[in-house]
């Protein structure tokens, strides 16, 4: 990543794309594990979990905010077909 920062506007699209897989990864990685993280809590607290008085309803929703804003199934879909196809994923809006 600092790599690819450093060069600024001469990063290449295909450094782009390695970039994007990394950072896709990292999303699908950390949703995954998130929102198993976030289960847990609740079933370990049980119902209490989901009041507003400690505040612990706002990971599950933060997180599920974070991942349904820029659906990680659409990173993990572009993982498979650089994986599959070796083709790097489409400079978008959210890449």
């Amino acid at each position: 990543m600092q790599q690819a920062w450093d060069k600024e506007v001469n990063l290449t699209i295909e450094e782009r794309g390695e970039v994007a897989i990394s950072v896709f990864a990292a999303k699908g990685f950390a949703t995954r594990v998130g929102l198993n993280l976030t289960t847990g809590i609740f079933e370990v607290m049980g119902t209490r979990s989901t009041g507003t008085k400690y505040g612990f309803d706002r990971y599950w929703r933060d997180l599920r905010t974070f991942t349904l804003h820029d659906p990680v199934d659409y990173k993990l879909r572009d993982i498979g077909n650089w994986v599959l196809n070796e083709e790097l994923p489409l400079v978008t809006q959210y890449s």
